[in-house]
Order: structure tokens, then sequence, then C-alpha cells
């Protein structure tokens, strides 16, 4: 609850403020509210405050200290009462302690020093110009070792031990000594006021230490015999390679002499190659059969003219690809050795008499005659997966017949389209059926396409055309005729006319079995009806106003 005030009026005795009975009444609301926080059941001993996020404060008066049980709390200081008694700051369970800024320890008793948050240093740090000794019975080892194999053992994906100097007039390094702690051999970094930044190797000979091998910003130096050993060769005892004037010479028996560059980086010659031999012979190896080998021809300006390739991932195609600058600019395939012939891209000019054993492949052939030298042999063209065959010009083929000298479809060549010498034919030979199929409309008329002679529009009529005039139609109710319709010749219906074409013709309606004649109608005009009796059964005739029936 909020604090009761209790009110003491304005003037003294002039009873302006709370009676007594109301005043002591605030006085026992507050002190219960005091005692429920103090000593309450409910809280178990508990200091606390009532108050949501409200702070509980316990704070000396000027130079006194906070005691709790056999722990004294002075300013940011806490001292255990117990003469040589240790402090312990534990967390519960798998907690730690957590130490969020510097850690000042006069000496520090554990197994492990661990940084608790995430990717945070450990910075160990000596005063003024103090030493960290290591002291250990075994191995040090830094990183992932779990038992170091050697004085200092660093395990890492990338290792590296950093000599970062903080006056560029100094000299870092390594020194290598003696039992008796002098120097035998040393790795510096060179380079006063950071200048030069050369490392140095040095090794002591009789009496001085001297340097033998520079590594500077454009190579290296030695100072003395370069040599080279193969340590491979434990037999060897001298250099594998020679270096005298312009000549390198492999000085074993019989050896090779290998040149290579380093990753991606090239051998690069200035001069023609000469190769001086009884048989001289230029061999490109590949060390893994994933890579393509070859001869790259290089312009002036570095850029790549033409190349000899090897293919053959892993070994298995084994083909020799010829690529020469295109017309559109880059490399391009023009021709390629195969195992099962050859393969050209691109146009194939042959000059003279050429034999084909086997099968040729090629993307562009120009020539005005391709003939097969085999008797009754086919030439076949046949692209490659869903490719086409395309002709740009005319096709022509001779005057023939369902027998030779026709264009064939299908496995057995049932769909036949020839010339006879007089008549352009299309036939079907097998059992199926010969379809004309549009997405649009079939149109049937003349080559020059002004006259129409049959028209089906797709999912609409079918039309049947005289002279390009439209005479019959199909719809979805049944047929439209445009004109008169001729039946065998004896009958005509012209618009709603229906008349017999011959001399003197009856007209005939005529049922089948028992059906009837209806004439739907209620009005039906009958003109010219004889006006006295025909004689002739069953004709109607008109007597003066009275429709009968002839008996005959």
């Amino acid at each position: 609850m909020t604090r009761l005030i209790i009110d003491t009026g304005t003037e003294g005795n002039s009873a302006t403020g709370d009676t007594l009975r109301t005043a002591f009444g605030k006085v026992n609301d507050n002190f219960l509210e005091v005692y429920d926080d103090l000593a309450g059941s409910g809280l178990g001993g508990m200091l606390t405050n009532n108050l949501t996020n409200g702070d509980v404060k316990i704070q000396p008066n000027g130079t006194g200290i906070v005691e709790v049980d056999q722990l004294q709390i002075t300013d940011d200081q806490i001292t255990s009462l117990i003469t040589n008694n240790d402090l312990t700051l534990s967390g519960n369970g798998t907690g730690g302690v957590n130490a969020l800024g510097d850690l000042t320890a006069g000496q520090l008793v554990t197994n492990n020093i661990t940084s608790r948050g995430s990717n945070a240093n450990i910075n160990i740090e000596p005063q003024g110009t103090g030493d960290i000794l290591l002291k250990a019975g075994g191995q040090v080892g830094i990183g992932s070792v779990s038992a170091p194999d050697s004085s200092l053992h660093i395990k890492q994906t990338t290792a590296t031990v950093t000599l970062q100097r903080t006056n560029d007039a100094n000299t870092p390094g390594i020194d290598f000594q003696s039992a008796g702690g002098n120097v035998r051999a040393q790795i510096y970094m060179d380079g006063t006021n950071g200048i030069n930044k050369e490392i140095i190797f040095k090794v002591r000979d009789d009496s001085s230490t001297d340097e033998r091998f520079r590594v500077t910003k454009s190579g290296a130096n030695v100072t003395g015999t370069f040599l080279l050993k193969d340590d491979s060769d434990s037999t060897l005892g001298d250099a594998t390679i020679s270096m005298a004037e312009n000549k390198i010479t492999a000085l074993r028996s019989n050896d090779n002499l290998e040149i290579s560059a380093s990753g991606t980086g090239e051998i690069i010659m200035s001069s023609s190659v000469l190769l001086k031999g009884e048989t001289p012979f230029v061999k490109i190896q590949r060390t893994d059969n994933a890579n393509v080998p070859g001869i790259d021809f290089i312009g002036q300006a570095g850029t790549s003219g033409a190349k000899i390739l090897f293919d053959g991932t892993d070994g298995t195609a084994n083909e020799l690809i010829f690529q020469t600058f295109s017309v559109s600019g880059g490399l391009a395939e023009s021709f390629r050795a195969q195992q099962g012939g050859a393969k050209v891209t691109g146009a194939l000019t042959v000059t003279g008499a050429t034999t084909m054993t086997d099968a040729l492949t090629v993307t562009s052939v120009t020539t005005n005659d391709i003939t097969s030298n085999g008797s009754n042999a086919d030439i076949t063209i046949e692209p490659q997966g869903t490719g086409s065959v395309n002709v740009n010009a005319i096709l022509t083929l001779p005057d023939g017949s369902s027998s030779d000298n026709y264009a064939g479809f299908g496995d057995a060549d049932d769909l036949k389209i020839f010339h006879n010498g007089s008549h352009s034919i299309v036939r079907e030979t097998g059992t199926g059926s010969l379809y004309l199929q549009s997405d649009n409309n079939v149109i049937l008329g003349k080559d020059t396409g002004g006259e129409i002679f049959v028209k089906g529009v797709a999912d609409g009529t079918v039309e049947l055309y005289h002279d390009n005039s439209k005479k019959l139609e199909t719809t979805s109710g049944g047929v439209l005729v445009t004109g008169t319709l001729d039946i065998d010749s004896g009958i005509t219906i012209t618009d709603n006319l229906i008349t017999a074409s011959r001399s003197n013709d009856n007209l005939q309606l005529d049922a089948t079995g028992s059906g009837a004649i209806e004439m739907i109608p209620a009005v039906i005009m009958m003109a010219n009806l004889p006006t006295s009796d025909p004689s002739n059964a069953g004709q109607l005739w008109n007597d003066s106003g009275d429709l009968k029936v002839s008996a005959g």
C-alpha cells in the first residue's frame, strides 16, 4: 500500500490535524506493512522489496562497514572476517563466476582459466619489465592439443606464431642456443626503421655466426654454395642439379630434368625451343586425368588465338580438340579427333578425292555433292538428341513412284510423297489412315492462294466451294446450302420451294411403314387444285369451296 501520512495540522494543539485515534491507526498500518515485509511468515526471512523492479539497499554511514555472516563489505571490497581464511565465489550447479571487468589477482591457484564471454580474450600481462614464465615438467600445448608431443605444440587449423616488434629499429627473431646459452643459429627480420623487411638465416662455423641465406623483396640471396638434393635418396651426398654458366644439368645417371611452376604459374621461355637428338619428341603428360593439357598459341597482346587440347575427363573419351579464334570473338572448337572418328564444327573444305571408311560427324558441310560410294549404301543425316535436320534451300527429288524416288516417312515408309511425271501424289501405303491435321484451319485450294476448294475451320464448320464461291457448309445444327440443292436430278430445293425437276413428275412425300406425314403449321396453302374430280384416286380437288378426295 501507499505510505500513510499523519496530518499534524498547521498549528499546535489547534485540532486542525488528524485525531489521536486516526493518527495511531495510520501508525499501526504503516508498522504492519514494515513487519510483513521484514519478518512476515510468507517471505521465509527474505529481505525484499514488494514494488515491481524496486531496489533493496544496505548502506553504512561514513566509514562504517557491512557485515554479512563472516564477510565484510567495505566500499567495493569483500573480505573474510576469519583470519587466513579463503574467500570463495561459486556459481550454482554448472554455473560459473563471471568477472565483467578486469580481474587482478596477487596469486591464482587453479587448473583451468576459461573465458566465458563469446570469443573473449584471456590476457596475461606482467608489470613493468616482468616476465611470463611457463614452468612445466611436461610439454606445453596450445590450441586443440590433447597430448603435446614437443616442448611447445601448437595445433590449430591455421597454427601461426607471430613475432611483432614494437619499434621498427629493432630486429625480432629466433635464437637457437647451445646447452651453455651460446647462440649457434639465428632466424631474424632485418629492416631497420621498417625499410627492407628481409628474413635472414645465420649459422655458426668454427669461429662466428654468419649469414648464409636471405629472403628479400625481390627474391633470395645465397651466401656460399647452393645445393639441391633429393630427400628420397639417402645415399646421395652431392647435389642432384648443377647450375653453371648457361647450363642446368641433372647430375645423376639417366635422371630427368624437371622444371615446374607453382600453382597456376607458367614456365616462360623468351626464345625458340630446339629439340636436338636422334628421335626428338615432345611429351605432354597430365598428372590428373580430370585435367585438360594442351598447347596454347598466344598473340602479342597475350590473347589466346588458337589451342590444341587433349580432352577426356577421367581418361574416358581421349579426344584431341582444335580451337581457333572465331569471327564473333573468342575461341571456338573447329575440329575434334575422337575415338570413333572426327568431328568438324563449321565449314569443311576438302580438296581432292577423300575416302571416309567410318562414320563422319560434322556440324557444317559445304559441298555440291554428297555421294555414297558403297553399293546400295544409305546416306543417313541424323542430329543429336532433340536436334533437327534443317534444309535452308530447295530439296529436289526426281520423278518416281511408290517404290522409288519418293520422300518416305515412318519405319516402313508407309507415307510416301512423290511426283510420277504427271501428277503429285501423297499416298498412305500402310494399314493406317491418312490425316491432314492443323491446330488452325485446313484449306485445299490453288497454289496461288486465290481460290479455295475445301476449307475446314478449327472447332467449327467445313465448307465446300464452287469457283471460289461457298455453296455448302456444316453448322452446329446440320448443313447450310447456298443456292439450289439438286437431289439426283429429281428434286430441287431453292429457298423455301421444293420442286420436282423432271417434266410432269409428281412430288412425293412418303413415310416409312405405318408412319404418317405430319403438317405442323395450322394453315396449309394448296394452290391450283382441280375444280372437278380428276378421277385419280387419292388426289385432292376443290368442289366449289369444299376439299374432296377423288375416289378414282
